[in-house]
């Protein structure tokens, strides 16, 4: 699980620089709500895999995790929604947000064939 781990935190660290730097064209009433918790999503889920990468007993983390991917892949689609990102930063982002999404659920499938 080591290289995985290794290779999710590059994945998550790619996210956090490139939704960092999409939402720095947001509106300025928007800076400190909506893009602030994207930033803290971001953060959250990279916190939450070296958590996973430290445990022991992973499957309530990996769960964790991939509830705050989810909470993460829809605060984007909102962002688009309300115009604050074109379609191209869109389909960027969430197409890097997938690719962690595929790492996670292949974390959550091996825990969940441990049961």
């Amino acid at each position: 699980m080591s290289d995985k781990y290794w290779l999710i935190e590059k994945k998550i660290r790619e996210v956090i620089i490139y939704n960092n730097e999409m939402v720095m064209k947001f509106p300025k009433y928007e800076k400190f709500l909506l893009s602030n918790k994207i930033r803290e999503l971001g953060y959250d889920i990279f916190e939450l895999v070296i958590v996973c990468n430290k445990r022991v007993f992973k499957k309530t983390t990996v769960t964790d995790l991939n509830i705050k991917h989810e909470v993460l892949r829809q605060t984007i689609n909102l962002a688009f929604e309300l115009k604050y990102i074109n379609l191209h930063k869109h389909k960027t982002a969430s197409l890097k947000i997938d690719e962690v999404g595929k790492m996670i659920g292949g974390w959550l499938n091996v825990l969940m064939g441990d049961a």
